[in-house]
């Protein structure tokens, strides 16, 4: 493959399902940057909590996050692109999600907002304990919506909804499409704005910087990747992918406990098969 940028989704792709990096990873990522390939990692996360995994893999480059709502470069702070919650609705869904109890964060510029009870913390939680203080992840407890930056909002997650709950929420806040609303995880609902994704915030990045898309990698594994697998050259699924994305790859590797994303650089991209 002639390959100028590679773009790897993180969790259930990259991440192991321990939510680790794995040695053949690290090292396939770094060999891909020596030789020149512009490694960038896009993700359903703030980017706040990526941090220390780019640190991991020596990358300055800008990360895509929240699912394509922001672009933003780590070490100057330099924001490419962001789309935002429209308001009121970011308050009226705050207010619905508060009301029923739900366990959801919210994501902004500087930090994650979480409910007071929320189990979901717990993963951020364990992250800041084992990262440098500077990487941690900003926490804020929800106290009312007025106490956010309403109309600067990145991104809405709620967290082990069943199907009906799901089909409520759509019926209730989003009739008319006016919002993004996706899975990146199972029992998860990102919530965003009108045309957020992943594959939009990759289109904007590679036309800043001139990449070719015919020669771009993309590795994926859920229903939020497809947008970036679309553009690209080589789209590439992990084997634990959901079956929609493996019929928008070219290529399926290896799963990613299995470390599917090292075996794929080494056999297509870096031609040592």
């Amino acid at each position: 493959m002639n390959v100028e940028c590679c773009v790897c989704d993180l969790d259930g792709t990259l991440l192991h399902s321990s939510m680790t990096l794995s040695d053949a990873n690290i090292s396939a990522i770094r060999i891909l940057q020596e030789r020149g390939v512009i490694v960038v990692l896009a993700t359903g996360r703030n980017d706040l909590y990526v941090k220390d995994i780019a640190r991991q893999l020596g990358i300055s480059t800008p990360i895509i996050s929240c699912n394509g709502g922001l672009v933003r470069w780590q070490d100057t702070g330099e924001v490419l692109y962001s789309k935002h919650l429209p308001s009121p609705t970011d308050r009226k869904i705050i207010e619905y999600c508060m009301a029923k109890g739900y366990d959801f964060t919210v994501s902004s510029y500087d930090c994650i907002y979480h409910q007071k009870n929320s189990e979901r913390v717990a993963v951020f939680h364990q992250y800041n304990a084992k990262v440098q203080p500077a990487l941690r992840v900003p926490l804020k407890e929800m106290t009312q919506p007025d106490a956010m930056p309403l109309g600067k909002l990145l991104k809405l997650f709620i967290w082990k909804l069943n199907a009906s709950q799901i089909d409520e929420f759509v019926q209730l806040h989003n009739p008319d499409g006016g919002l993004t609303i996706v899975s990146s995880e199972k029992n998860g609902l990102d919530i965003m704005a009108q045309c957020t994704s992943k594959g939009e915030a990759l289109r904007v990045f590679t036309e800043k910087y001139d990449i070719d898309l015919a020669k771009t990698v993309v590795f994926g594994d859920n229903y939020n990747d497809i947008s970036m697998m679309e553009l690209a050259g080589y789209p590439i699924a992990v084997a634990n992918a959901e079956e929609q994305v493996k019929q928008a790859a070219k290529y399926v590797t290896l799963s990613n406990n299995e470390d599917g994303v090292a075996y794929a650089i080494h056999q297509y991209i870096l031609g040592k098969g």
